[in-house]
């Protein structure tokens, strides 16, 4: 039991929403954005943070298409999230760059119609690690959630 309490993710994602004028409404294949929210509206996801890691401060990627790891800016426990909290909302935006390479070479249209698949790790930041690798091993209460899958739709001024 102390073996998979060492191993325990610091933080995991519950899950993808977009913005709405009634709130957070949960973002699947089924429910696309427009080409205007990719353009003008973050993807909202939320985080599931172990109360026993409650001192642990966070580092958080995104994964989006198979491109290389967009680091997301250090979330500090105490002052960017505060103590005592079971869950935190957090965004990424839609790279808006109409082609790519992913890391294998192949090319990629991030934010051109579709279905476009995200993955999220988090992990504890070390002592000492601020812009150095970045360690999401299990060893490090790291954590890579599920694919998810999420659809953009056409619209007029598709590129």
């Amino acid at each position: 039991m102390e073996m998979d309490k060492a191993r325990q993710p610091v933080a995991t994602v519950t899950g993808l929403f977009r913005s709405t004028f009634e709130g957070l409404e949960p973002l699947t294949r089924d429910t696309p954005l427009t080409l205007e929210e990719v353009r003008q509206c973050p993807i909202f996801f939320e985080l599931e943070l172990d109360p026993d890691l409650e001192d642990a401060d966070i580092i958080i990627d995104v994964c989006y298409d198979n491109l290389t790891p967009i680091w997301l800016k250090d979330r500090e426990r105490g002052t960017d999230i505060p103590r005592g909290v079971q869950f935190w909302p957090y965004w990424f935006e839609i790279p808006y760059y109409r082609l790519m390479r992913d890391i294998d070479g192949r090319r990629v249209y991030p934010s051109a119609p579709g279905s476009h698949r995200v993955r999220i790790r988090t992990a504890r930041r070390k002592i000492g690690q601020w812009g150095n690798v970045r360690d999401f091993s299990p060893a490090n209460h790291g954590y890579t959630s599920p694919v998810f899958e999420i659809t953009i739709e056409p619209g007029e001024d598709d590129f």
